[in-house]
């Protein structure tokens, strides 16, 4: 008996197997990758206790942080490997040879800007972070791990992109989640007979290059090309630039925002409020994130139906309502057992009630954070850098200006609420996709 598609996607064109498939496992990946830290994350806190955690926070805080660097250059790479692939299969030669030419620009960045954050790893830990019982070593081994798991992860955002644009995301998929599990089941395991920062960032820095390994091996055989037989090509990078550079600048400025809650708090309150934070945080931007797998699905078709509007519109339209249905459900199962959840998940009623409260308001801001997405996708198919930067320039001098106010007269919930008033910001700006939906009506 042929099994049906689950009711979400039966709206898809049934013409459009793959794109169901690649539905399917990017929520497979994106699920074990929320779930496997968040149910790591009480066996951490057991082993590490609240100050060295409030360490492993800061780590993860970090690693964001230098991680802003790729924001939007991989967005506008699937957008540049999309054009250049064949849909039809056979080698695709103009993609491995962008790729060739990036690979050297993604290392030495990333080599670059790993020695330079390392120089600062003391002053970084002395003048941003509130140390308390912890010694000012911790904060720099903090600080040096987090630089070294950045420059083992950040070249494997490149390979992620080539394999997203080619519509290869089962294997993306499949190495997520072995590699997901590998870290946080390996993680726990090895803090647990090693209680010490130090063994957490060495285990961590091993998944890290493992992962990325995998990544620019799947990558190479989807262009079926010979890495060996590409040439590095610097006119390559010529035709590319400018958009990845303006997609890049802009979608830095919205990144940083999404981090601003957790960089005031981390210079305004003690690590352990801002450990409990982070919590709640990770979760947050855990469910934020679950709409990815729908863009990341949708991004490559929609780049090349970008000169079919009537096309366009119908895969907006199935991206809202998925979304929708996404949100819905979300919504309705927090409500009726989301803080019974917490409780059972962090194995500690005081932590609970701390997290809850904060994790409420942080949740309102994912959902409105999941239809800005459809706006956001709009204006990289269509090639607006510039609209993404007005829309983050935005949300990014109200953090700054007022966030610290909310947080000092406030607290964590002050916090939560600046985030939540950002992405609402986000939310309204975005919705001139919606234009494209009229035109398709009224034709």
């Amino acid at each position: 008996m042929r099994q049906s598609a689950p009711a979400g996607l039966r709206g898809l064109p049934t013409r459009h197997p793959l794109l169901r498939r690649n539905i399917l496992a990017n929520y497979a990946g994106s699920g074990v990758l929320v779930l496997a830290p968040l149910l790591a994350l009480p066996g951490y806190l057991a082993a590490l206790g609240p100050a060295q955690f409030g360490l492993v926070s800061f780590v993860v805080l970090l690693q964001a942080i230098l991680g802003l660097m790729d924001a939007g250059l991989g967005q506008a790479l699937v957008r540049e490997f999309a054009l250049r692939a064949r849909p039809q299969g056979g080698p695709a030669i103009e993609a491995a040879t962008l790729l060739r030419a990036v690979e050297r620009v993604y290392w030495g960045f990333a080599l670059l800007a790993g020695a330079l954050t390392a120089l600062l790893a003391e002053p970084i830990a002395r003048y941003w972070l509130q140390l308390g019982p912890q010694s000012a070593a911790d904060g720099v081994i903090a600080v040096v791990g987090a630089v070294l798991l950045f420059v083992l992860q950040f070249p494997g955002s490149l390979y992620r992109s080539l394999l997203i644009a080619t519509e290869a995301q089962v294997r993306l998929n499949v190495v997520t989640i072995a590699c997901a599990v590998y870290r946080h089941a390996g993680g726990v395991a090895v803090v647990s007979v090693w209680p010490t920062l130090t063994a957490y960032l060495a285990w961590h820095a091993g998944a890290a290059l493992l992962e990325t390994m995998l990544r620019a091996v799947f990558a190479w055989r989807r262009l079926g090309v010979a890495r060996n037989a590409v040439i590095w090509d610097p006119a390559a990078l010529a035709a590319v630039w400018r958009m990845c550079l303006a997609l890049s600048g802009a979608t830095l400025l919205g990144a940083l925002t999404v981090q601003m809650d957790r960089i005031v708090l981390s210079r305004m309150t003690d690590l352990e409020q801002f450990g409990f934070y982070s919590i709640a945080a990770t979760v947050a931007v855990g469910v934020m994130q679950l709409v990815g797998p729908l863009v990341q699905a949708f991004l490559p078709r929609a780049i090349q139906a970008r000169g079919d509007p009537s096309r366009l519109a119908a895969l907006y339209l199935s991206l809202f309502r998925l979304v929708a249905i996404l949100v819905a459900v979300g919504a309705l199962a927090y409500a009726m057992i989301g803080e019974r959840l917490v409780g059972l998940w962090l194995r500690d009623a005081a932590a609970a009630e701390r997290v809850a409260p904060v994790l409420a308001v942080l949740l309102v801001g994912s959902a409105l954070n999941a239809f800005y997405n459809i706006g956001y996708m709009h204006w990289l198919v269509q090639g607006l850098p510039r609209r993404i930067l007005a829309v983050n320039l935005s949300a990014l001098l109200f953090s700054v200006t007022l966030m610290p106010l909310f947080v000092r007269n406030f607290g964590v919930i002050g916090a939560a609420v600046g985030w939540l008033v950002i992405n609402f910001l986000g939310f309204a700006l975005s919705l001139g996709w919606v234009r494209i939906l009229h035109a398709r009506q009224r034709a």
